[in-house]
């Protein structure tokens, strides 16, 4: 797939639409954490396959229950530093701290995403369907390029919302 911050950025204008349902913050992580499990396959010298970090049955289940959590208590106990990070890039949220609800619901489109735009572009992604069929139904060889236009117009996107939202506080803070 596509370098691994695209599977964020691909997805990033679904907060942009909607802020108050999904947490930016939930977003990041959750649809790029996923690809730790090619650095374990590298760091322990086997062959960086998607395995089963890379199928629904992970993301649609263990995955946001144990993310979810983590995340919300992150989002509470250093907000500040999170808020501080936000400032660097010109992100303006509404809110540092989502309900859990928003949350959980951002991790389960994140990680989701993820093996949605792998499964089209890699032949080697067998568990996406596990345990119910060994293999790829989904890869389409060549043709993935569509996929990869799909995903920079869906970020070239995310960053035109991005630097539309930084100009608005600006607008704002000089009517005060």
């Amino acid at each position: 797939m596509p370098p691994n911050p695209l599977h964020f950025s691909a997805i990033a204008p679904l907060y942009f639409k909607w802020p108050k349902s999904f947490d930016i913050t939930a977003l990041l992580f959750s649809s790029t954490l996923v690809d730790l499990e090619l650095l374990v396959f590298l760091l322990n010298g086997e062959p960086m396959i998607h395995g089963f970090w890379h199928s629904y049955l992970f993301v649609l289940t263990i995955y946001p229950a144990v993310l979810s959590p983590i995340l919300y208590l992150l989002e509470r106990g250093i907000d500040k530093k999170i808020e501080r990070i936000y400032r660097f890039f010109r992100f303006f949220p509404e809110t540092i701290s989502y309900p859990f609800k928003a949350i959980y619901t951002s991790c389960l489109v994140g990680g989701a995403s993820h093996i949605f735009f792998d499964m089209w572009v890699h032949q080697n992604s067998s568990w996406v369907l596990f345990p119910f069929y060994e293999g790829n139904l989904f890869w389409i060889g060549e043709w993935s390029i569509i996929v990869f236009g799909l995903v920079t117009l869906l970020s070239l996107y995310a960053v035109f919302l991005w630097i539309r939202q930084m100009r608005i506080p600006r607008r704002n803070s000089t009517q005060s």
